[in-house]
């Protein structure tokens, strides 16, 4: 039912109808992920993390017209700044509804109904939340995996460096990487 329902949503989106995006957070450590490695012969595979340098973010992807909006952290991403999040995206809208397509990750729940019911009133903007165990359903852990696996150099960032490299890797979206999702 769920898939029928997004599958109208993203018609209306193509249409100009609504505006489609799917939000997620996502993290990003300095060390990129380990895909293939070698150990001596007889002594277990050992890396050593680099856990003190870390970026958390949260971004939208907009079906209709395949752009991304993030926002870049160090610290955890809880609660509030999703609100936040949510009201910037929202606030950039125009008379159109803005539906906002959801996993059911504990933060994205701890919204508010008058919070909620603002966003309605104001905005025409509604969550719509996606049934649990259904990454498959939300577009933008596609764009992660390929951030992290595929358009990810494959070097170490530093503590001076991660911004910058991330910046240019999320900013990059629609120019330099895309997903295509016709």
């Amino acid at each position: 039912m769920k898939r029928a329902t997004l599958d109208k949503l993203q018609l209306a989106a193509r249409d100009g109808q609504c505006r489609l995006f799917y939000l997620d957070e996502a993290g990003f450590c300095a060390s990129p992920p380990v895909q293939r490695s070698w150990s001596p012969r007889g002594l277990p595979h050992a890396i050593e993390p680099n856990l003190h340098c870390r970026r958390n973010v949260v971004a939208a992807l907009n079906f209709a017209d395949n752009s991304f909006v993030y926002a870049a952290s160090a610290r955890t991403v809880k609660g509030p700044d999703i609100v936040g999040f949510f009201d910037t995206l929202i606030r950039q809208g125009d008379a159109r509804p803005t539906v906002i397509v959801l996993d059911n990750a504990s933060i994205h729940h701890s919204i508010d109904q008058d919070t909620l019911d603002r966003w309605f009133m104001d905005h025409k903007a509604l969550l719509f939340y996606l049934p649990p165990y259904s990454p498959e359903l939300n577009l933008i852990e596609i764009v992660w995996k390929h951030f992290k696996y595929r358009w990810r150099r494959f070097l170490t960032w530093t503590k001076e460096t991660i911004d910058a490299e991330l910046a240019k890797l999320l900013d990059g979206y629609g120019t330099q990487f895309q997903v295509n999702f016709s």
